[in-house]
């Protein structure tokens, strides 16, 4: 159903004409306080998103629909999380698509496996695993906020003992990924594809060596960079500050040969 103008209950991105960026939950009589003045949340119910509306302040304020990305990001966290740049890599790799079965682990503060769960429902499943639950509630209430919990099995327990049986995918966000490569070639099915994001390079040398030893060979390894620009007539150039590194991202397929490490490989078409 096409989403017009939000009502009561629902989140609402603002971004006002100083850049300021503010997500919200509409409640009958409630008024949004911020430095760029006060806007009543019944003014906004009914308002096509893409309207414009102004705080007490004369302060000029979109509204629009949040995006799978703002909703995540907004999640309360204690642990790193997965940038847009790299989500949208790893997903693309995965070939993500409705009805895949995807493994992932660790779940931490749950912003992989629930962007996953969107590029897998409906029909599909991203089953994650992690050591601890703590999160648990709040992936789950994520989930059913974004409308995928169908397609997520949250599972307390070690990514190196995942038994699932003809995965399509299979993540590795944990601080060891050689340790879980075994497990990796248990759960794919023949070509399926494993994804692991390390920040090192000591942890990228050792877990690509360890994808060869069992079999997976390497159809990308690398990172992903992007140079913002600030846009100004007469005024436009690079942004002075921008993030550089933050993961690299491995990954291959699943033969049925158990070692590949004298295979020489190279890049996919698209990476050279």
């Amino acid at each position: 159903m096409e989403l017009r103008s939000p009502t009561h209950g629902d989140r609402v991105l603002l971004l006002t004409e100083k850049g300021n960026r503010y997500l919200i939950t509409l409640k009958r009589g409630e008024r949004f306080h911020s430095e760029d003045g006060v806007l009543g949340h019944d003014e906004l119910v009914g308002k096509p998103y893409g309207s414009v509306v102004e705080t007490s302040t004369g302060t000029k304020v979109a509204i629009l629909y949040p995006q799978v990305y703002d909703l995540l990001a907004s999640m309360p966290r204690k642990t790193q999380i997965v940038y847009p740049k790299d989500l949208g890599l790893m997903a693309f790799l995965l070939d993500a698509r409705p009805g895949s079965v995807i493994v992932e682990g660790g779940t931490g503060s749950g912003v992989l496996a629930l962007y996953l769960a969107t590029r897998v429902h409906p029909g599909g499943k991203v089953i994650s695993y992690d050591l601890s639950d703590e999160y648990f509630p709040a992936v789950r209430k994520a989930a059913e906020r974004l409308g995928v919990q169908e397609a997520l099995e949250l599972r307390r327990g070690n990514l190196r003992d995942a038994d699932v049986e003809g995965a399509d995918g299979f993540v590795a966000d944990v601080p060891e990924p050689w340790e879980v490569m075994p497990a990796a070639r248990r759960c794919l099915k023949g070509g399926g594809v494993l994804v692991s994001i390390v920040p090192s390079v000591n942890q990228l040398e050792r877990s690509v060596v360890a994808m060869r030893r069992n079999g997976i060979i390497d159809l990308f390894v690398g990172e992903l960079m992007i140079r913002p620009w600030r846009v100004r007539e007469g005024a436009t150039r690079p942004v002075h500050v921008t993030r550089g590194h933050t993961v690299f991202v491995i990954s291959g397929r699943k033969l049925e040969e158990q070692d590949v490490s004298g295979w020489n490989l190279k890049l996919p078409f698209g990476f050279r």
